[in-house]
């Protein structure tokens, strides 16, 4: 449900496309603030938007699983 999770999800997506080998965990960790810092702020700012009809969906199925 929580936001962060989508965000790390599309960081984690879009490390695992960078094919180029990681030389140490520096290198891994200037890749991960790369992404994170070029994040459009138009999709954080959708998924916070979203929040309304997760919480709505969640109570639906019990707090079962939704499409969210």
């Amino acid at each position: 449900m929580s936001p962060i999770e989508h965000e790390w999800d599309i960081v984690g997506g879009r490390l695992a496309r960078d094919l180029r080998p990681v030389a140490s965990t520096d290198e891994l960790w200037l890749r991960i603030q790369t992404i994170w810092n070029t994040l459009p702020q138009a999709d954080i700012q959708n998924l916070f938007n979203s929040m309304p009809r997760r919480v709505a969906a969640l109570i639906v199925a019990r707090g079962g699983h939704t499409k969210y």
